[in-house]
Order: structure tokens, then C-alpha cells, then sequence
């Protein structure tokens, strides 16, 4: 199956996390040449500035703004709904990273929608959801996240894309014209969150219309010797084994 699309979210500053599923896809799918991401690409972990460069010099056709993204790009000023240990990180990715990489933190769109002409499918990408792209919060299988699916089919989408949750899932539907539908969030990349600790990502077939998600193992040992090393809190560091 010629999967041609790569999805990847929330990697939060993990870059021994990202460097290890870019080299999972790269090695599983090599056919596949576009990388979408819906947000958080800092915030957390210890390397935002090699995250940055990284996402810069991929594949990357379409990359949405997270709410870490938001804040840290922003220089720190409204991150009281943040708990402390995302406070900590944002104030220390606030002094580490340039000027110009906080502008193009925040200078990333909230949404974005792109169309692959072959296969006339839409693709929107959001970080939390439609109403409220950079914080709100879409679980699977709840009536919040069924209930997405009528806005898909009013804005003429075939597949969304979200993020946030650090939680995987895909589910499709049908629309009243018979048009097959499909929303995914590919899982965090940098700090899973579903009891499993590989990090996660998505692939898709435009063809077949189908996904699946991808874990990876990576090296946490080192992460934890990273997040020490720039003095972030060590509860950081020890969620990374839990996936929590």
C-alpha cells in the first residue's frame, strides 16, 4: 500500500523523539515525500531551537500553530492557563530561542487547509479544534469529536487533522452524499499521553482513502539527561516513561 502523506504533531521540543520517527518514516515509507504537522512543535523538552531547524529543513508542506507555540512565540506574556511545569518550559524556551525563531512561532497560521488535485481531497489542519484552534481539547469517541464530522461535510473536508490531546485516534464516517470522511489525530510525537511511550504518528493512502498510526521507540534516557541539563523539572522527564 503506497502510503504518500506523513502526519506529525505536538513534538514539544523532543528532537531525539522527532529525529527517530523521521528516520522511521524515512526507512518504512521512503515513497513518502510531505510531511504535515498540526502544532506544538516546542514547549516541554529541552531542544526547541534543533526542533525549529529540523521542521525548517523537512518535508514539511503545512505546519499549524500549537498553544505552546502561541505562547513561547509571543515572548511568555499570558500563560497563566499553562500549569507550572509548562510555565517553567515556556519561560526557559522564551530566554533560549532567537527572536526570529519566536516570530516564526507565532507567525504560524492557526489553520490551514490544503488540496491534493489528484485525488480532490481537502485537508484541514488544526491544532485543538474549529472553534477554538488553539485550545480545545478533542478526545476520541466522545460526541464532542463525532459531532466535528457535520462541520467537515458543511466546508466540503475529507480529512482533519488535529492535535493537542497527545492521544491517537482515526475514525471515519460517511457524508449525506455518500463521500467517505475521515479525522485523525496522529499523537505526540514528544510526549505521548496514552499509557504508551513510543512516540506516535500518523500515515496516510490518498488512493485507498485509509490511515494507520505508527509508535517508534526512542532513546528516552537521553531526553531525561537533556530536560536535567537545562534544568527543567524532572517530572518531565519521568511522564516520558509512563506516556502520561
Amino acid at each position: 500500500m503506497p502510503y504518500t502523506l506523513a502526519v506529525i504533531s505536538d513534538i514539544h521540543a523532543n528532537i531525539v523523539a522527532l529525529d527517530a520517527v523521521l528516520h522511521d518514516i524515512e526507512t518504512q515509507f521512503p515513497e513518502i515525500t510531505e510531511y504535515l504537522c498540526p502544532g506544538d512543535l516546542v514547549g516541554y523538552g529541552p531542544d526547541p531551537t534543533e526542533v525549529i531547524d529540523k521542521i525548517l529543513s523537512e518535508k514539511f508542506s503545512a505546519v499549524t500553530k500549537g498553544n505552546h507555540d502561541h505562547a513561547i512565540g509571543g515572548g511568555g506574556r499570558d500563560i497563566a492557563n499553562f500549569n507550572s511545569y509548562a510555565q517553567q518550559a515556556i519561560k526557559l524556551h522564551v530566554k533560549i530561542l532567537t527572536e526570529e525563531e519566536k516570530t516564526f512561532l507565532y507567525q504560524l497560521p492557526s489553520d490551514r487547509t490544503v488540496m491534493y488535485k489528484k485525488n480532490e481531497i481537502n485537508i484541514a489542519i488544526i491544532h485543538g479544534s474549529p472553534q477554538y484552534p488553539l485550545d480545545e481539547y478533542i478526545r476520541p469517541n466522545t460526541a464532542q469529536q463525532k459531532d466535528l464530522f457535520p462541520f467537515m461535510e458543511l466546508f466540503e473536508l475529507r480529512i482533519l487533522l488535529l492535535g493537542h490531546t497527545h492521544i491517537p485516534f482515526i475514525d471515519t464516517a460517511k457524508s449525506e452524499s455518500g463521500q467517505e470522511l475521515l479525522m485523525c489525530n496522529p499523537g505526540s510525537v514528544g510526549q505521548p499521553r496514552d499509557r504508551d511511550p513510543r512516540a506516535s504518528y500518523a500515515v496516510f493512502d490518498l488512493d485507498s482513502f485509509s490511515a494507520k498510526i505508527i509508535r517508534v521507540d526512542y532513546d528516552i534516557d537521553e531526553v531525561v539527561k537533556r530536560i536535567a541539563r537545562v534544568k527543567l523539572p524532572e517530572f518531565l522527564g519521568d511522564r516520558l516513561y509512563e506516556g502520561r
